[in-house]
């Protein structure tokens, strides 16, 4: 394959997850070629070769004659993903005290939880900014490899975990997501990697126990 045309691939792939990281595709709206041809104004051949690199990932699956659709999680997959994050977020937590920049935390921080009446969307916007500068300024970058090696994932729990919540009706569980997010914040730009790594730990524990009170009274319902 000439190289043109792989770096039209891998742009139409990047594109494509991008698309999926800013939930710009929902796991029950379908999209084709054609309809990712005409929207990001590329040819349908590197479109369809990118989906199929999507396919491979584990991402998206093809319905015929309807097109591919974004993989849901099962609530046992959730669990061990969070499971995964637990041990990582704390890791990269600790690690990314000393150095992580004191302006950027303050920024998110009177963003999102000063100042403004907590809902969902700000919730989540909050968790898409501050966990991701936590890993880039963690200084290794076999953790930040991992990290991004499951991000897509990650995003598709997140979209998963988020439609638990916002379905419960549950301020308090919002609340105490955004109490949680602001100590971990605290502990960072006091340079306490120790208290970063434990908050961040139990903050993904908390969530653990969410995904399993809600699945259960789901399953109740």
């Amino acid at each position: 394959m000439p190289q043109s045309q792989q770096t039209k691939k891998y742009k139409a792939y990047e594109a494509i997850k991008a698309m999926i990281l800013l939930h710009h595709a929902r796991p029950e709206d379908p999209f084709t070629e054609l309809s990712l041809s005409q929207a990001l104004e590329m040819g349908r051949t590197p479109i369809r070769e990118a989906l199929n690199l999507l396919e491979k990932d584990g991402l998206i699956y093809l319905i015929p004659n309807k097109g591919f659709i974004l993989k849901r999680i099962s609530s046992d997959d959730l669990i061990r993903l969070y499971q995964v994050r637990e041990v990582l977020d704390g890791l990269a937590a600790k690690h990314a005290a000393p150095g992580i920049d004191i302006s950027e935390l303050d920024r998110i921080e009177n963003k999102y939880l000063h100042g403004r009446q907590p809902d969902w969307e700000s919730a989540r916007q909050l968790s898409c900014e501050l966990h991701p500068l936590i890993y880039r300024s963690c200084g290794n970058s076999y953790l930040v490899e991992v990290y991004e090696s499951l991000r897509l994932r990650i995003d598709l729990g997140m979209n998963s975990l988020w439609q638990l919540w916002i379905g419960s009706g549950s301020t308090d569980l919002m609340e105490r997501r955004n109490r949680e997010h602001a100590e971990i914040i605290q502990y960072l730009k006091d340079r306490d990697g120790e208290g970063a790594e434990r908050m961040s730990r139990e903050h993904i524990s908390n969530v653990i126990k969410d995904i399993l009170y809600l699945i259960a009274g789901q399953r109740m319902g």
